[in-house]
């Protein structure tokens, strides 16, 4: 699983940052940005459903993903797992996520 970005995440305090996440990989990148104009080999978000990835938001309290309909809540916690084994992201300390505004665990 490739990660994109992971320096924003060292200095979260006060900020948000977004990313898209599938899994191939995630790409994190500035609040700023909107998530369909971010492209990435392997890794595509896009209006009504149309793209490979899905989009979220990290804020100091929590991580929240929108809503993907070929996204299960089973697939969601299945790559957020993976992902949180890898070096960059598991130092991070991140805070719980969340998937249609409803924690997964």
């Amino acid at each position: 699983m490739f990660v994109i970005g992971a320096e924003l995440l060292k200095e979260i305090q006060g900020r948000s940052v977004k990313f898209i996440l599938n899994e191939s990989g995630i790409a994190f990148f500035p609040a700023t940005q909107q998530h369909r104009h971010v492209k990435i080999r392997g890794l595509s978000y896009e209006d009504d459903y149309r793209g490979n990835a899905v989009a979220g938001l990290i804020t100091q309290e929590r991580i929240e993903i929108r809503f993907h309909r070929a996204f299960s809540d089973q697939r969601i916690r299945s790559i957020w797992s993976r992902l949180l084994m890898t070096p960059e992201v598991a130092k991070a300390g991140l805070g719980p996520l969340y998937y249609q505004g409803r924690e997964i665990r």
